[in-house]
């Protein structure tokens, strides 16, 4: 059975590896002329999954690259995984692409919203997929490289650009769940303020410190993130890290912040002392204390905070049935702040540089259609302003100059 083709079933061969005489014939002859055009032939009959997960282990990048490509391998492998990487096609891989976006053979799981992987996200796939036949084409392992075809069906364009769509909260939703939890005395209702208030990531926020935080500035300092290392033993998978990209950033807040965050500060080594041997009760809180530590009961982790705005959320629903509030995650909080900083008129680089992304167009490319939104609100604004009047010149005049 051919992997690559499962569905044509068995086929017989002859000792040769031949069905006849003139098959073989045809494939001395295309042999002999891609010898005559120096055409490199392949060695070895590596599949992409083998190949793919050595050259993996000896490609020198950080943990949260690592797990990002052992993400693509997998997601690979129920397509061409077990495919001699010789064997591979373009059109297996435009085959393994839509697959992906179809979500044809992706394990089924109660977090995932939607079925399938967003464009956006495949063509990310793709061009791992490419890396990785790049390197096999440069050891010889492959003659061509079927990624880089015209035939591969690799998102190109602005179909590549396209994000998968996410959720917002408009600003009634927003800050009547906030006071609410607020009052509730919930736990965890600070950090969501201070994240759809700072469009900071969760992992930013959980590693923040108190020397980072400057109250004469209404600063906070972003150098470090907490990161999920699935490579690591159970129990010591988070780990403290560089931001993403490594690239610092200072993002500034507003007084309710300010107010949030010295409430806070008051509060917090009460609440530490009875855990820590006291050490918060008898020296206070110091620099390179967390900002949100653990609590009895409260791990001061990723899925410890979402796990946390999910249900308050429904605890939320069930006190207000006759609010509409759509169901959110912690990271489209951030997505709820960049929406809230394209209402308020502020720019893209702006929003570019307060949400730590690399280039403006990548901030671009996550919030065109929010910025849509605001183009329309800025011609209705100007409309008010100048009073739906044409100017100095009354219609129907002309003006000479």
């Amino acid at each position: 059975m051919d992997p690559a083709r499962p569905e044509i079933g068995d086929r017989k061969h002859s000792r040769a590896g031949f069905t006849s005489y003139e098959a073989a014939d045809a494939e001395l002859t295309l042999l002999r002329a891609d010898l005559m055009r120096q055409v490199p032939q392949p060695r070895g009959r590596d599949t992409f999954a083998a190949y793919g997960q050595r050259w993996l282990d000896g490609h020198a990048v950080g943990n949260g690259t690592r797990m990002y490509i052992q993400r693509v391998l997998d997601a690979m492998d129920p397509y061409i995984g077990p495919v001699p990487m010789a064997d591979i096609r373009a059109t297996d891989l435009a085959a393994a692409y839509r697959g992906l976006e179809n979500g044809a053979k992706q394990t089924p799981s109660p977090k995932r919203r939607a079925k399938g992987l967003a464009t956006s996200t495949v063509a990310r796939y793709a061009n791992w997929v490419n890396t990785i036949f790049l390197a096999a084409l440069d050891e010889g392992i492959v003659a061509r490289n079927p990624a880089n075809s015209k035939h591969s069906g690799r998102p190109r364009g602005e179909t590549a650009k396209r994000v998968k769509p996410f959720v917002i909260w408009n600003v009634e939703q927003l800050t009547s769940f906030c006071d609410w939890a607020l009052a509730d005395d919930e736990p965890w209702a600070r950090a969501w303020i201070l994240l759809s208030r700072t469009g900071l990531r969760s992992g930013e926020l959980l590693a923040l410190r108190w020397g980072d935080v400057n109250f004469k500035k209404s600063e906070l300092r972003i150098e470090r993130a907490l990161h999920y290392d699935e490579t690591r033993p159970v129990g010591e998978r988070y780990v403290t890290g560089s931001v993403k990209g490594g690239r610092p950033r200072t993002v500034s807040f507003d007084r309710t912040c300010a107010s949030i965050l010295d409430d806070w500060r008051k509060v917090l080594p009460a609440l530490l002392a009875g855990g820590r041997g006291n050490v918060t009760a008898l020296f206070g809180l110091r620099a390179h204390d967390p900002v949100f530590p653990s609590l009895p009961g409260r791990a001061a982790t990723q899925s410890g905070l979402h796990g946390a705005f999910l249900r308050v959320q429904r605890h939320y629903r069930e006190a207000h049935p006759e609010r509409d509030l759509p169901r959110l995650t912690v990271h489209e909080l951030r997505h709820t702040h960049a929406s809230l900083l394209f209402e308020a008129g502020q720019s893209v680089k702006v929003a570019q540089e307060r949400l730590g992304h690399a280039s403006a167009q990548v901030t671009l490319n996550t919030y065109a259609h929010l910025l849509h939104d605001a183009q329309s609100r800025a011609a209705a604004a100007l409309d008010d302003l100048l009073g739906g009047k044409a100017g100095a010149v009354e219609s129907g005049s002309t003006r000479s100059d």
